[in-house]
């Protein structure tokens, strides 16, 4: 059945969307931590972003703070929450069981909008093993169940965390298991139908920008001060 919502929600650029979601986990740290009120400042500090864009991607939820005040925590947690669906459940497939896949698996939890519900290797010696904690383990599957795996638990969205000699050949047997929905952290550039949304996370890609910009920091500081002392 549609969201009554479906329009806000489908009109939210993607931006937006991945910046949300990362403030609602600074707004539930802010709540565990006992605050109740947060200004825009605040907030888009402990994002890491500008306070206009989080007012701009704030706006798209319907969320306004009060002038001098702030957010009020507890609501714009339930505003952003709802404009994102977490309420929803989706079933996730976790394809490598290795150390990636494991700290993926710890870090999943209730109340984000989806649950690990299948995780599969081609290691004999993983395959069996029980992973997890905080109430969510799963048994390590071979890899060649994956397919009627994803079938039986109605899998939405598929995590490929392999070997990249196999990391197409895992988005492929995804794909032809139904899965529309593939987040990838090896560095190959799978290749699926138009109908298939892949987002890739390269950590190492990631790093490297990082380092850039630190280089980039020392060297312009670096000039800073020899144009001082001169």
């Amino acid at each position: 059945m549609p969201h009554a919502d479906d329009d806000v929600t489908s009109s939210i650029p993607a931006a937006s969307v991945a910046r949300l979601a990362a403030y609602l986990h600074v707004l539930r740290s802010f709540s565990e931590h006992g605050v109740m009120v947060a200004s825009s400042g605040q907030l888009a500090t402990a994002a890491g972003v500008n306070p206009a864009i989080l007012r701009k991607d704030l706006s798209h939820v319907g969320a306004n703070g009060v002038r001098g005040v702030g957010y009020d925590v507890g609501r714009l947690t339930a505003r952003i929450a709802l404009a994102l669906r977490t309420s929803d459940t989706h079933n996730v497939a976790l394809a490598g069981a290795g150390h990636l896949g494991r700290a993926l698996l710890a870090h999943t939890g209730l109340g984000r909008g989806f649950r690990v519900v299948a995780m599969f290797d081609t290691d004999p010696t993983l395959v069996g093993t029980t992973f997890g904690t905080g109430g969510v383990e799963m048994i390590v599957a071979p890899m060649t169940e994956l397919s009627a795996e994803c079938a039986a638990k109605d899998v939405d969205i598929a995590v490929v965390a392999t070997s990249d000699a196999i990391a197409q050949q895992t988005c492929d047997t995804f794909v032809l298991a139904g899965v529309r929905q593939i987040l990838n952290f090896t560095t190959v550039a799978l290749h699926t139908p138009p109908s298939v949304h892949v987002r890739p996370v390269d950590l190492a890609l990631e790093l490297q920008v990082l380092a850039f910009n630190a280089s980039r920091r020392d060297s312009t500081s670096a000039a800073t001060q020899k144009a001082v002392s001169v």
